[in-house]
Protein backbone atom coordinates (compact mmCIF):
# COMPACT_ATOMS: atom_id res chain seq x y z
CA UNK A 1 0.00 0.00 0.00
CA UNK A 2 1.45 3.43 -0.91
CA UNK A 3 0.55 6.37 1.65
CA UNK A 4 1.22 10.07 0.72
CA UNK A 5 3.07 12.17 4.26
CA UNK A 6 -0.34 13.62 4.69
CA UNK A 7 -2.28 9.76 4.76
CA UNK A 8 0.55 8.62 7.05
CA UNK A 9 0.33 11.76 9.64
CA UNK A 10 -3.26 10.99 9.74
CA UNK A 11 -1.80 6.98 10.87
CA UNK A 12 0.24 8.88 13.17
CA UNK A 13 -1.97 11.62 14.62
CA UNK A 14 -4.39 9.17 15.31
CA UNK A 15 -1.94 6.70 17.41
CA UNK A 16 -1.00 9.63 19.09
CA UNK A 17 -4.40 9.80 20.27
CA UNK A 18 -3.76 6.51 22.24
CA UNK A 19 -1.61 8.64 24.74
CA UNK A 20 1.90 7.69 23.07
CA UNK A 21 4.60 8.81 21.60
CA UNK A 22 4.96 9.20 18.43
CA UNK A 23 7.75 12.07 17.77
CA UNK A 24 10.22 9.34 17.70
CA UNK A 25 8.46 7.75 14.66
CA UNK A 26 8.22 10.99 12.68
CA UNK A 27 12.30 11.35 13.07
CA UNK A 28 12.76 8.21 11.83
CA UNK A 29 11.04 8.45 8.96
CA UNK A 30 12.56 12.35 8.75
CA UNK A 31 9.31 14.13 8.73
CA UNK A 32 10.28 17.75 8.85
CA UNK A 33 9.22 20.26 11.09
CA UNK A 34 6.04 21.35 11.40
CA UNK A 35 3.87 18.57 9.20
CA UNK A 36 1.93 17.64 11.72
CA UNK A 37 -0.88 20.47 11.59
CA UNK A 38 -4.04 20.47 11.16
CA UNK A 39 -4.10 20.93 7.42
CA UNK A 40 -1.57 18.65 6.38
CA UNK A 41 -3.54 15.90 8.64
CA UNK A 42 -7.36 17.63 6.46
CA UNK A 43 -5.60 16.71 3.81
CA UNK A 44 -4.59 13.16 4.39
CA UNK A 45 -8.08 12.12 5.08
CA UNK A 46 -9.48 14.11 2.38
CA UNK A 47 -7.05 11.48 0.21
CA UNK A 48 -7.87 8.48 2.66
CA UNK A 49 -11.38 8.75 2.18
CA UNK A 50 -11.81 9.54 -1.69
CA UNK A 51 -9.35 6.08 -2.24
CA UNK A 52 -11.85 4.27 0.28
CA UNK A 53 -9.22 3.63 3.06
CA UNK A 54 -11.13 5.71 5.53
CA UNK A 55 -14.95 6.32 5.52
CA UNK A 56 -17.03 9.14 6.67
CA UNK A 57 -19.76 9.23 9.56
CA UNK A 58 -20.91 12.52 10.02
CA UNK A 59 -17.94 14.32 11.18
CA UNK A 60 -16.14 11.29 12.36
CA UNK A 61 -13.50 9.48 10.31
CA UNK A 62 -13.74 5.46 10.79
CA UNK A 63 -10.27 3.86 9.40
CA UNK A 64 -10.88 1.02 7.26
CA UNK A 65 -9.31 -2.01 8.02
CA UNK A 66 -5.63 -1.53 7.22
CA UNK A 67 -5.59 1.95 8.15
CA UNK A 68 -6.60 0.34 11.62
CA UNK A 69 -4.06 -1.99 11.55
CA UNK A 70 -1.68 0.46 11.12
CA UNK A 71 -2.89 2.86 13.89
CA UNK A 72 -2.70 0.12 16.52
CA UNK A 73 0.75 -1.37 15.19
CA UNK A 74 2.04 2.52 15.40
CA UNK A 75 0.00 3.00 18.93
CA UNK A 76 1.37 0.07 20.75
CA UNK A 77 4.35 0.07 19.40
CA UNK A 78 7.77 -0.97 21.32
CA UNK A 79 10.66 -1.58 19.08
CA UNK A 80 12.06 0.35 16.10
CA UNK A 81 14.25 -0.97 13.57
CA UNK A 82 16.01 0.29 10.40
CA UNK A 83 17.68 -1.56 7.70
CA UNK A 84 18.87 -0.05 4.94
CA UNK A 85 21.18 -1.76 1.63
CA UNK A 86 20.87 -1.60 -2.08
CA UNK A 87 18.40 -3.02 -4.70
CA UNK A 88 18.33 -3.07 -8.29
CA UNK A 89 21.65 -0.03 -8.32
CA UNK A 90 19.74 2.00 -5.91
CA UNK A 91 19.48 2.47 -1.88
CA UNK A 92 16.69 1.51 0.02
CA UNK A 93 15.49 1.98 3.53
CA UNK A 94 12.97 0.06 5.27
CA UNK A 95 11.55 1.36 9.35
CA UNK A 96 10.41 -1.74 11.37
CA UNK A 97 7.92 -0.52 14.13
CA UNK A 98 6.78 -3.74 16.22
CA UNK A 99 3.85 -3.51 18.68
CA UNK A 100 1.99 -5.56 20.49
CA UNK A 101 -1.03 -5.85 18.08
CA UNK A 102 1.04 -6.04 14.61
CA UNK A 103 4.10 -4.85 12.60
CA UNK A 104 4.22 -1.85 10.65
CA UNK A 105 6.75 -1.84 7.39
CA UNK A 106 7.48 1.21 6.07
CA UNK A 107 9.48 2.38 3.01
CA UNK A 108 10.35 6.01 2.02
CA UNK A 109 9.89 7.19 -1.60
CA UNK A 110 10.27 10.04 -3.92
CA UNK A 111 8.11 12.93 -3.48
CA UNK A 112 6.47 12.31 0.06
CA UNK A 113 5.21 8.79 -0.95
CA UNK A 114 6.04 5.90 1.41
CA UNK A 115 4.96 2.22 0.78
CA UNK A 116 3.71 0.52 4.29
CA UNK A 117 3.21 -2.88 4.23
CA UNK A 118 1.63 -4.85 7.46
CA UNK A 119 3.51 -7.63 8.38
CA UNK A 120 2.47 -11.14 9.62
CA UNK A 121 2.65 -10.46 13.58
CA UNK A 122 3.11 -13.88 14.27
CA UNK A 123 7.00 -13.85 12.91
CA UNK A 124 9.99 -12.86 14.80
CA UNK A 125 11.85 -9.94 13.93
CA UNK A 126 14.54 -11.29 12.47
CA UNK A 127 12.54 -12.75 9.88
CA UNK A 128 11.67 -9.42 7.94
CA UNK A 129 15.16 -8.30 8.34
CA UNK A 130 16.58 -11.56 7.21
CA UNK A 131 14.65 -11.41 4.10
CA UNK A 132 16.03 -7.89 3.65
CA UNK A 133 19.69 -9.16 3.82
CA UNK A 134 18.74 -11.47 1.40
CA UNK A 135 17.40 -9.43 -0.92
CA UNK A 136 20.29 -7.02 -1.03
CA UNK A 137 23.42 -9.87 -1.46
CA UNK A 138 21.32 -12.30 -4.11
CA UNK A 139 20.64 -9.27 -7.03
CA UNK A 140 22.73 -10.16 -9.74
CA UNK A 141 21.85 -6.90 -11.78
CA UNK A 142 22.69 -4.80 -8.92
CA UNK A 143 26.59 -3.10 -8.77
CA UNK A 144 25.52 -2.77 -4.85
CA UNK A 145 25.24 -6.58 -4.91
CA UNK A 146 27.21 -9.26 -3.21
CA UNK A 147 26.19 -11.82 -5.92
CA UNK A 148 27.94 -13.58 -7.96
CA UNK A 149 28.76 -10.52 -11.29
CA UNK A 150 27.84 -7.60 -8.58
CA UNK A 151 30.21 -5.96 -6.60
CA UNK A 152 30.70 -5.90 -2.72
CA UNK A 153 27.70 -4.94 -0.50
CA UNK A 154 26.60 -3.83 2.76
CA UNK A 155 23.40 -3.59 4.90
CA UNK A 156 22.83 -1.51 7.94
CA UNK A 157 20.29 -2.93 10.78
CA UNK A 158 19.56 -0.30 14.02
CA UNK A 159 17.23 -1.16 16.30
CA UNK A 160 15.68 0.19 19.63
CA UNK A 161 13.58 -1.81 22.32
CA UNK A 162 11.77 0.64 24.68
CA UNK A 163 13.69 3.52 26.28
CA UNK A 164 16.68 0.72 26.16
CA UNK A 165 20.25 1.69 23.80
CA UNK A 166 19.57 1.70 20.57
CA UNK A 167 22.02 -1.52 19.13
CA UNK A 168 23.54 -2.03 15.65
CA UNK A 169 24.59 -4.30 13.02
CA UNK A 170 26.38 -3.98 9.57
CA UNK A 171 26.67 -6.75 7.38
CA UNK A 172 29.21 -6.81 4.34
CA UNK A 173 29.59 -9.32 1.53
CA UNK A 174 32.34 -8.97 -0.86
CA UNK A 175 32.49 -9.75 -4.28
CA UNK A 176 34.39 -12.53 -3.98
CA UNK A 177 31.38 -13.68 -1.47
CA UNK A 178 33.39 -13.41 1.99
CA UNK A 179 30.84 -11.97 4.99
CA UNK A 180 32.21 -9.68 7.79
CA UNK A 181 30.25 -8.12 10.50
CA UNK A 182 30.42 -5.26 12.79
CA UNK A 183 28.25 -5.44 16.20
CA UNK A 184 27.88 -2.50 18.39
CA UNK A 185 27.63 -5.23 21.20
CA UNK A 186 29.74 -8.24 20.13
CA UNK A 187 31.54 -7.91 17.14
CA UNK A 188 33.36 -3.99 17.18
CA UNK A 189 35.98 -5.13 14.64
CA UNK A 190 34.81 -6.13 11.52
CA UNK A 191 38.00 -7.51 9.88
CA UNK A 192 37.81 -10.89 10.41
CA UNK A 193 35.90 -12.74 7.76
CA UNK A 194 32.99 -15.45 9.06
CA UNK A 195 30.66 -17.12 7.50
CA UNK A 196 27.07 -16.55 6.42
CA UNK A 197 25.40 -18.82 9.04
CA UNK A 198 27.30 -16.66 11.98
CA UNK A 199 25.51 -13.72 10.40
CA UNK A 200 22.21 -15.16 10.34
CA UNK A 201 22.58 -16.95 14.41
CA UNK A 202 23.69 -12.92 15.66
CA UNK A 203 20.87 -11.14 13.77
CA UNK A 204 18.28 -14.10 15.02
CA UNK A 205 19.75 -13.78 18.51
CA UNK A 206 19.55 -9.73 18.20
CA UNK A 207 15.87 -9.82 16.64
CA UNK A 208 14.34 -12.84 18.12
CA UNK A 209 12.10 -11.30 20.00
CA UNK A 210 7.87 -11.99 18.27
CA UNK A 211 5.30 -9.02 17.85
CA UNK A 212 3.70 -8.87 21.48
CA UNK A 213 6.89 -9.34 23.31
Amino acid sequence: MTLTFAELEFVLRSAGEREVDVDGVRRRLNFQPGVSTGIVVASGVASLVARDLCRLEGSRVVPGEFVQCAIAALATRHTSTEVAGWMGGRPVVVHLFSGVTGRLAVYPGSYGLFAVELIDAAEPLAAPVLRFLDLCTSDPGSPGSGAPGGGATTVLVRTQAGDAEETGVAVARSAAGAWFMSDSLERPDPGRPIGREAVVARLLDLLAQPVGV
